[in-house]
C-alpha cells in the first residue's frame, strides 16, 4: 500500500522556498541563532493565504553574513530566473499554488547589524 502524502498550500509554500538550497522561515519563527545556525545564509519569507483565485503580494528577504554583494543577489538572480518565464505551479493536496514574480522582483536593502546583507523579494501567490 502506498501513503498518500498531504500538504497543505503553505507547506507548498515553505518548500518552495527550501528550493532554493537555504533553509527557510517563515518570518515570525526566525530563530536568533538563524545566521550562525545556517552558514551565515537564509530565506525568511511571509506566510499569505487567500481563497481560490484571489492574487495575494507576498514578500521574502534572503540574509547572508557577507561584506559582498556578489553572493547573495545571485541567489535572488537565480529565484527571478526561476519565475520570470510564467511563475511555478506547486501542486498541493486539493490544489496548486502559483507564485510569479513581483515588480520589482528584487532589491537591496539595508541591514541594522554590520556585515549582513539582505535582498527583499516580491512575488505574487495565487491559489487554484
Amino acid at each position: 500500500m502506498t501513503e498518500t502524502l498531504t500538504v497543505s498550500p503553505l507547506q507548498a509554500l515553505q518548500q518552495f522556498w527550501e528550493g532554493f538550497g537555504l533553509t527557510a522561515y517563515e518570518e515570525n519563527t526566525v530563530p536568533d541563532q538563524a545566521l550562525t545556525l545556517n552558514g551565515g545564509k537564509y530565506i525568511s519569507y511571509e506566510e499569505r493565504r487567500a481563497g481560490f483565485d484571489e492574487p495575494v503580494a507576498a514578500s521574502a528577504s534572503l540574509w547572508y553574513r557577507s561584506r559582498s554583494w556578489t553572493e547573495i543577489l545571485a541567489k535572488a538572480e537565480e529565484i527571478f530566473q526561476a519565475l520570470q518565464n510564467g511563475g511555478i505551479l506547486l501542486p498541493y493536496t486539493g490544489g496548486a499554488l502559483w507564485v510569479t514574480p513581483g515588480a520589482p522582483c528584487y532589491q537591496r536593502m539595508p541591514s541594522e547589524t554590520e556585515g549582513v546583507r539582505r535582498v527583499y523579494i516580491n512575488v505574487n501567490l495565487e491559489f487554484l
